[in-house]
Parts: C-alpha cells; sequence; structure tokens
C-alpha cells in the first residue's frame, strides 16, 4: 500500500524513544482489527511492545536503511497434507487490509544499542523480509502523516516460512552459512525437510558440499505444490487484479460535500500560480472569503503519486522535484533532530491533489495512471487545509499535463492513450515534446502506428526526456571518478550497434506451439520477447559457424539462466542436430516448465538441469550463451567459457544482483577450477567496482547509465583477453566485442560475443 511518502517516517520517528524492557506486550489479532487495534495503542499513548505476525504482501526499500512492508495478518499455513495450498493469493489479499510496518536502520539499532550484532541483523532481515515471505515483527505503534492511521515502528524480526522464490532462498541460506542468521531460525522455516538433514544440507564441510543454489533448489522441490507463495503474483495477474488490490483512499481525501462539482474553464496562462503562492496566499485567501475553500489553478511536479479504489488517486505536488533516493541520501548525512526539523519544512512545502472520479469524471482514470513522479501538470481545484493533519488538499476539477515523466511506462501510456483519441493531441504533443510536434501527435491519433512502433518510441521518447534533473538518486565524485578510470577501456572496447535481422521464427511465436494461436502483434511476445530472441539466434548463429569443430561434430552449448528456455528450446529447433543444448537455472519450476515445453515439441536435443551456476559442471562446451544474465551471473558465464575455451554470447541484465556468485577461474598453474569473486576476475578494486555498479543501475538519466554499462562490459571483454586458452585449438583464440540491439527491445541492451578465428 506504502499510503506515505518516506519523508513521513522519518519525522514521525523522532517522536518517541523505545524502551522494550518497560513494555507490555501485545500481539495484534489475526481477525481483521489488526488496524484498529494498532490505531488504538497510538491514541491511548500507552507504552506497548507489538507482535505482528503475516504474510508480506508489498515491500519497498529506500536505499539499505529504510524498508516500507505491508503485512497481511495470518495464521501461519501447516504441512497437513500434500493438497494444501496457502489460504491467500493475490485477489484474496484485497479482502485484507494490511498492516503498514516500517523497518528503520536508526531506530533498529537504538532499541538493540545493547547488541554488537544489531547492525548487521538488521542488514539481513531487511533483505530476506521479501514479498510472499510469513515473518514476526515486533516493534511500537508510530503515527502517520494522515489522521486515524497508526503504523508498526519495527525493531525486531523473525524469519518463519519462506517464499517459492529459489534465489531467495539461495540468500537465506548463504546468510545462515556465514552465520548472520540462526540455523535454528532457519531450520525451522522449512518444515518439509527434518532438521538434522537440513544442517547436513547446509554444512560447509565434507566431501558433497553444495553449493547454496542448490540447496535451496532441493529443499524448495520438498515443500508441496503451491504450498509457498509466488512473490511475483502477489501484485495479480491482470489489470483488473492489480486495480482489486489498491487500497481505499483515506477519509481525509473523501471529497467535502460542499465543494462545487462545477468544471474549472480552461486554463489560462495569466491565472496560473505556483505551489509557492499557493500555500503562501492560502491563509489570507480564507479568512478574507470567509470559506473553508479557495479555488486556485496551480502549476508543479508531482513528488509522489498514489492510487487508491474507484479510480481515486493523490499526487503530491511540489515545487521543485526531488527523486526519493536524493531525500534518502540526504536524511541519512544528518542527526534526527535537524531531520524532524528539515522534514516538517519539506512536508509543509507540498499540496496534495486529490483526482477523484466524482468531480473530474472519467479522466480521473487517465490522470492517475499517467502522473508519474516527475510530471509537470497543471490543475485546478479547491484548496483547503485539513483541520487534524495541517496538510493543504487541493479537490481538482481539471487538470492538464504539461511535461511527461520520463518514466518509459508513463510515456507509453500516454501513447497508447493518444493512438486511441484518449487524450487532447496538442497536450500530448508538449507533455512528450515530440520531435515532430503536432503533426507527430495527429499521426499516432490516426491509428497508422503498430504497437511496437509506439513501443520503440516511447524508449526513445523516454530517453529525449531524461537528465540530469531527472536522475534518480546523485552521481558521486566516487562514481565520477571510476567513468574516468575507464574511458580508455571504453575505447578500447567501443559498442557495435547492431540493427535486427529478419530472422524467420514465426513458429514459435507462442512458447506452447499451439498452432491454433497466434501471437497478438499488439502483444509485449511481438514488440521485445520475439525480436531479441532473432538478434540473440543471429549472434550464436554467427559464433557457431565460426567454432573449428563446426560441420564435424555436435557442438555442445550451455544457456546459464536460462530459465523455461525460450531462447534454448529455439536454439535446438533452430540448428537441430548441430548442437546439443543444456540449460541450467536455479528455479526448479522453470526447468521442468521449459523441459515440458520441449517434451511438447518434440525436441530432443535439449535439457534441463535446477543447479547453480557457479558450480555445474560444463567440462566440454563449445558456446555458453546467457540473455537477461543478472548482475554477477552474468561473470559467471563468461568465467565458464574462458575455462573451458568456448564461444560465448552473454547479453547482460542488472548490475547489482547476485553479488555473491563466485566466477569459475581455470589456473594456468594447476588444471583445476576455482571460484573466485567477481571483483577478483576483473582485477578491479571492490572500492571502484561498486561505485560503477550504482551508477550502471541510475535511473532517470540514460546517458550517464549507458557509459557505466559499457565500463562494466568493456573490463568483463578485458578479462576473457587477458585469461581465454583452449587447449583443445591452440591455433585459435576468441575475438569479443561489445554489441547493441535497439533500446526499444530494452535498455539493458549491451551483449558480449566471443567468435573464434586464427592467432
Amino acid at each position: 500500500m506504502f499510503m506515505l511518502a518516506m519523508i513521513t517516517y522519518v519525522q514521525c520517528a523522532a517522536a518517541f524513544s523505545i524502551e522494550p524492557s518497560a513494555r507490555d506486550n501485545v500481539r495484534l489479532s489475526l481477525d481483521g482489527t489488526a488496524n484498529d487495534d494498532l490505531r488504538k495503542i497510538l491514541n491511548d499513548g500507552c507504552a506497548k511492545q507489538i507482535s505482528l505476525d503475516g504474510f508480506v504482501s508489498k515491500r519497498r526499500a529506500i536505499g539499505k536503511s529504510l524498508v516500507f512492508l505491508d503485512i497481511v495478518p495470518s495464521d501461519i499455513p501447516q504441512l497437513k497434507s500434500h493438497h494444501h495450498k496457502v489460504p491467500f493469493n493475490a485477489e484474496d489479499f484485497a479482502s485484507v487490509k494490511p498492516v503498514q510496518a516500517l523497518m528503520r536502520r536508526d531506530i533498529w539499532k537504538e532499541v538493540n544499542k545493547e547488541d554488537d550484532n544489531a547492525e548487521s541483523q538488521y542488514d539481513v532481515y531487511q533483505k530476506i523480509i521479501q514479498p510472499g515471505v510469513y515473518c514476526s515483527l515486533v516493534g511500537e505503534a508510530g503515527p502517520s502523516r494522515l489522521p486515524n492511521e497508526a503504523l508498526l515502528f519495527c525493531h525486531s524480526a523473525s524469519y518463519i516460512l519462506p517464499n517459492d522464490n529459489p534465489q531467495h532462498l539461495r540468500n537465506v541460506i548463504k546468510f545462515a552459512r556465514d552465520g548472520l542468521l540462526d540455523l535454528e531460525e532457519v531450520c525451522a522455516a522449512l518444515p518439509c525437510t527434518e532438521k538434522e538433514e537440513i544442517l547436513q544440507l547446509l554444512s560447509t564441510e565434507g566431501e558433497r558440499q553444495l553449493s547454496s543454489g542448490d540447496c535451496a533448489a532441493e529443499i524448495l522441490s520438498r515443500f508441496p505444490r503451491n504450498f509457498l507463495l509466488n512473490p511475483s503474483k502477489l501484485m495479480g495477474h491482470s489489470n483488473s487484479a492489480k486495480v482489486s488490490l489498491l487500497p481505499p483512499a483515506p477519509y481525509e481525501y473523501k471529497v467535502p460535500a460542499d465543494v462545487s462539482y462545477e468544471i474549472a474553464p480552461v486554463f489560462s496562462g495569466s491565472s496560473i500560480v505556483t505551489v509557492k503562492r499557493v500555500l503562501d496566499d492560502l491563509p489570507q485567501s480564507l479568512e478574507t472569503h470567509h470559506t473553508p475553500f479557495q479555488q486556485f489553478t496551480i502549476s508543479g511536479f508531482v513528488q509522489n503519486r498514489r492510487r487508491f479504489q474507484d479510480s481515486t488517486s493523490v499526487v503530491e505536488l511540489v515545487e521543485t522535484f526531488s527523486s526519493s533516493a536524493e531525500v534518502s541520501k540526504r536524511i541519512a548525512d544528518i542527526d534526527m533532530t535537524t531531520q524532524s526539523t528539515d522534514i516538517s519544512q519539506a512536508w509543509s512545502e507540498r499540496i496534495h491533489v486529490v483526482i477523484d472520479p466524482n468531480i473530474i469524471g472519467e479522466e480521473a482514470a487517465m490522470y492517475g495512471n499517467i502522473l508519474a513522479a516527475g510530471s509537470q501538470i497543471a490543475v485546478t481545484g479547491h484548496v483547503a487545509r485539513a483541520d487534524k493533519s495541517g496538510m493543504v488538499i487541493c479537490w481538482a476539477s481539471k487538470c492538464r499535463l504539461l511535461k511527461s515523466s520520463w518514466k518509459l511506462n508513463a510515456v507509453r501510456q500516454i501513447l497508447e492513450l493518444l493512438h486511441e483519441n484518449k487524450i487532447d493531441i496538442e497536450e500530448a504533443t508538449d507533455a512528450l515534446a515530440l520531435e515532430g510536434g503536432y503533426a507527430q501527435a495527429e499521426h499516432i491519433a490516426s491509428g497508422s502506428t503498430s504497437s511496437t512502433d509506439r513501443q520503440w518510441m516511447a524508449t526513445e521518447i523516454s530517453q529525449s526526456l531524461q537528465g540530469e534533473h531527472s536522475r534518480y538518486g546523485k552521481i558521486t565524485s566516487l562514481m565520477t571518478k571510476a567513468l574516468d578510470q575507464y574511458a580508455n577501456l571504453r575505447k578500447k572496447y567501443p559498442i557495435e550497434a547492431s540493427s535486427l535481422k529478419a530472422l524467420d521464427i514465426s513458429p514459435w511465436l507462442k512458447p506452447n506451439n499451439n498452432a491454433t494461436t497466434k501471437a497478438s502483434h499488439d502483444s509485449k511476445w511481438e514488440r521485445t520477447k520475439k525480436p531479441q530472441l532473432a538478434w540473440m539466434i543471429h549472434q550464436i548463429s554467427h559464433v557457431l559457424t565460426s567454432h573449428p569443430a563446426y560441420g564435424q561434430r555436435t557442438l555442445n552449448i550451455v544457456d546459464i539462466g536460462g530459465g523455461k528456455g525460450l531462447l534454448s528450446n529455439l536454439l535446438a529447433e533452430t540448428f537441430k542436430g548441430k548442437v546439443d543444448v543444456q540449460v541450467v537455472d536455479i528455479s526448479r519450476s522453470a526447468t521442468n516448465n521449459g523441459m515440458m515445453r520441449a517434451r511438447r515439441r518434440g525436441i530432443e536435443n535439449v535439457s534441463y538441469y535446477a543447479q547453480d551456476a557457479t558450480t555445474v559442471n560444463v567440462e566440454g562446451v563449445d558456446v555458453v550463451v546467457a540473455l537477461h544474465a543478472c548482475g554477477a551471473l552474468s561473470d559467471v558465464a563468461l568465467g565458464h567459457a574462458v575455462s573451458q575455451g568456448a564461444g560465448f554470447v552473454i547479453c547482460p541484465c542488472c548490475f547489482k544482483s547476485n553479488p555473491h556468485l563466485r566466477v569459475p577461474y581455470l589456473s594456468k598453474d594447476v588444471f583445476s577450477n576455482n571460484l573466485v569473486t567477481v571483483e577478483e576476475w576483473l582485477q578491479i578494486e571492490p572500492e571502484s567496482y561498486e561505485p560503477l555498479k550504482q551508477t550502471a543501475e541510475i535511473q532517470g538519466d540514460i546517458t550517464v547509465a549507458s557509459t557505466a554499462m559499457h565500463s562494466i562490459c568493456a573490463l568483463r571483454a578485458s578479462a576473457v583477453r587477458r585469461l581465454w586458452e583452449n587447449k583443445r585449438w591452440p591455433d585459435v583464440t576468441v575475438s569479443t566485442a561489445i554489441k547493441s540491439f535497439p533500446l526499444g527491445l530494452s535498455t539493458r541492451n549491451l551483449c558480449l560475443v566471443g567468435d573464434f578465428h586464427s592467432k
């Protein structure tokens, strides 16, 4: 739900201190009254330590020191039968109002100041308390910005039951092996396996030591089907399901009975005032006119947006947009007293604009979808100051989008609205700053563009709207230094732009290959997935044909992190008897899915393995492939290629994921595989690599992020050049190129390609 902006909690956190030993213990009820009970405890001013048990339905982290949680109170499921299902799914969550909880580092440390391990415990729990997990939280009731609402400020947690994500459980197991998470707690959270066997699986001693990933896959396979929650499904399977999961609007935002419903006139430039002007003039204006409301036409930037049931949305309008990452960094550097002062000032400088269909009509749903953070809007409405909270609220009667957010989804939605003639052409032209102006907007509105055209157009427009002003986060001196440090390496390994090839993969338009089912031309599969697969097949084809043994024997391909096998099944079908394909993925459900698809198609030259990619045996592999390998998984894939003297086509994805993975490294002194850290593999100091990864994940400034991505890919190319060796063909080497496919398919559009050639 995350109904409150992050800075609300900072202010509230400074308002009380906690002494657990002096508190009564209260466990919130699981019968649907938890929020009422929490609010009553807060209003009574009782010093109580509160426990809350339930499933995590939503999580949002702001940096590493602030985590928002929505907890659905529930009894813990029991393993009573193999047909048991968890009593909640995405739709069920809508019927139970979650309790809002906050995990904040400084509160956690203050309450547990006698514990030397408090900070490391916070780091562990803020990472493993994820959607779908069943947990127990302990804390104190705290106020929110809105009246009649309370939240739980947590100072301790217990991990009770995992979700069904193998990557998640792998992290839990790694924390346990590293001594950061109590083994007894982990064993109790895995009731499908006896404690002694879990301890044996988790042991780091003995000949049959399993990797954390293999342990996770083995343990999850023992849970009954559908017993654990799938975090990816908690947001609903359809738009209607997602809407049903929205919370009701808080009472304070309800339209007052005496607000006029008259539609405001068209905006006039001379009548539009700034947020600051409204806040300055409002007290005097209300007093002069002897009314609780005053009408204004206001221009400002959307700082936050919250959507509720019945197409109601609330946007927080500010004079100057500031990203949550910037706010988080700023407040982390100052003491609590100064934080409280600064945040009180920040809250006094924003207007809460309520977009309600009862006033604004059908446009409420449209604006609720497109007014993302960073948008600039003009709004006419009735403005008042709330009696209890002191918030300045504007009930909008007219809206106009002046400038779109750079966010791709917002841009895409505006283009779709334009295509369907559901948004004013001039408004869309100005908001998107279309290069072709009004004529381009008219062309889109005429229905002459395809969904794929608009997808690619949205990506280009999103880039044009980005810059320093839209950047989410701060570019530090260390980030700048890291980019400068590898400028020459980027020149050594330039990006080669590669267009899409007209490769016909029409037999695989749909993963199930149902002859009676064709993919819609407007589907995501047609717009992005199919072209990416076509591009990858073309690159892999070039690497295969460059192999010295091509056509002489069957070549072995390993797909690292191949999941359900969209790429691998296509590879196996395309090259038939010329290749054998092995798919390695930690997710047993994904590999089972891919295997079933392969069987339905009669594909015999592809096999699936639910294993940890780090330790899988790939001896004899000829080509290693990976499509959107997350974080260090790209280095793992490259490490396998280098250690085996194989060619490769590796498309990286996010750059900060899977930092715990180790890279296979073939020692030149002893013919045996070693595992090294990513930094050791790349020969880069951690203090240089970390800011480079952070820069690659910067949102809202594609130019800076792309430069960092290029730098990391160049480091990987350099590692290949330094370490690659093929003892089977001593006269052969690989050349490494960094290639790109169109950004319209994905913003993670770089690919490392290593093909064979003679020395």
